[in-house]
């Protein structure tokens, strides 16, 4: 059995569909109007949740207000038979809310995030030793709550043998403490500049075999890069893959596709050990979910992708 433990956002998307974004200033007519659950960290729980094996268990850390939408998204969660025991409920507090505009032409999203109680979601040492007592783990991780790099480092002393899977999503410049990382040259970052407006896919895995063996000390990380619609890579130790981005026609909500990707490859890495499938299968994944309306309730599932990739 593997456990699966997300340390993450949880935020109530409100989702407005329009053919196209109104400019500065304008005023401009949307077509329709949703409500779905959201937020990377519960996204990618059910991602993990709809992919994991038989056995398998995940659960989620974090914190909803006590409002309406908190309740929601605890009980989307539930329905997914993930363990909401650590899911802080704050009163006072609203919990985070994503607003998403979507543009039907293209199914591209614009999104602004309040963070509410995920402002909250940080942990003590003490806090820290009660939510992960078992070392044996996969802990995951994006950037929408505060505190992610110090669980990770907390994490990496005091529980070494647990398995991080980091998605610094939306992007911010992080400590040099998280990994010993050194910041690139200017000229060698040109360098590298260069060679991805050349071509894309090689100079990604050009600057993949650059970082990977400086992101842990052991040398024992993947890197995986997503590129659009290029496609996505990993790097590890010992191997480089590559796999070209699912064609799809009809492109509706591509809010979902990131996280859906992320526990797809998660799930199918930890049980095959085979990151070359791992990636084709996470590829497929997103090429479902880009194929609905929302976030989470857009993810497929295990036998669904698993139906696509054996076709």
């Amino acid at each position: 059995m593997v456990l699966f433990t997300v340390v993450g956002s949880l935020n109530y998307d409100l989702v407005s569909y329009t053919e196209r974004v109104p400019k500065a200033g304008e005023t401009f007519k949307g077509d329709s109007f949703e409500t779905h659950v959201g937020g990377k960290g519960l996204n990618q729980t059910v991602s993990l949740a709809r992919q994991a094996q038989a056995g398998d268990a995940v659960r989620m850390v974090g914190k909803v207000g006590g409002d309406t939408f908190g309740k929601d998204l605890i009980d989307t969660l539930k329905s997914y038979d993930v363990d909401v025991s650590q899911v802080g409920v704050l009163s006072g507090v609203s919990s985070g809310v994503a607003v998403i505009i979507v543009e039907r032409s293209t199914g591209e999203n614009r999104i602004l995030i309040t963070p509410g109680a995920n402002g909250e979601a940080s942990y003590t040492d003490e806090e820290l030793h009660q939510l992960f007592t078992h070392d044996k783990q996969v802990v995951v991780f994006q950037n929408e709550i505060k505190g992610t790099e110090y669980t990770i480092q907390w994490l990496s002393k005091n529980r070494p043998n647990a398995s991080i899977v980091y998605n610094p999503s939306p992007y911010y410049s992080f400590s040099s403490k998280l990994t010993p990382l050194d910041i690139l040259a200017k000229e060698e970052l040109s360098n590298y500049e260069t060679l991805i407006a050349d071509d894309m896919v090689e100079g990604y895995k050009q600057l993949s075999l650059k970082l990977q063996p400086l992101l842990n000390q052991k040398n024992e990380a993947t890197i995986v890069i997503t590129l659009g619609t290029y496609g996505s890579l990993f790097r590890s130790k010992d191997s480089m893959g590559f796999t070209e981005a699912v064609k799809v026609d009809n492109v509706v909500d591509t809010t979902g596709a990131g996280d859906t990707f992320l526990g797809a490859f998660v799930t199918q890495l930890i049980s095959s050990r085979d990151p070359h499938r791992a990636l084709k299968f996470a590829a497929l994944a997103s090429s479902l979910a880009i194929q609905k309306k929302g976030a989470s309730n857009s993810i497929p599932s295990f036998g669904e992708v698993e139906l696509l990739f054996k076709s």
